[in-house]
């Protein structure tokens, strides 16, 4: 292969690897309640209730979170949950709504770029 043809698939595979920025409407939550291990709803709520985990959506989250969950972002319009790729991002924002910008791979693990309450 000529140092041209090499540069030429460098180059290529740099662009079709780097997927498009996208906007995300939605809420920071934690691994634990979205996917029912303390919840028997998905929500912070039915938690709250059993008063185990907090008095609040932010103390159930971030309680969820120290016993090992893991903060995720809530996309409700396109009813999908993404695991982060960089959560530490996430952790002022744990039960707010939000307005993320980022990167999501192939298999769903989201890179936020920025992050602001909504």
């Amino acid at each position: 292969m000529t140092s041209l043809s090499l540069f030429i698939v460098l180059i290529l595979s740099f662009f079709a690897a780097t997927a498009p920025t996208i906007v995300v409407m939605g809420e920071i939550s934690d691994t634990q309640c979205v996917f029912s291990v303390h919840s028997s709803d998905g929500t912070h709520s039915a938690m709250i209730k059993t008063g185990t985990l907090g008095r609040s959506p932010e103390e159930c989250a971030r309680t969820c979170v120290r016993m090992g969950g893991k903060y995720v972002l809530v996309d409700p319009v396109r009813n999908k949950i993404y695991h982060l790729a960089n959560p530490e991002r996430a952790a002022d924002f744990a039960a707010k709504q939000v307005r993320v910008e980022g990167v999501s791979d192939s298999r769903g693990v989201f890179r936020i770029t920025s992050i602001a309450a909504h």
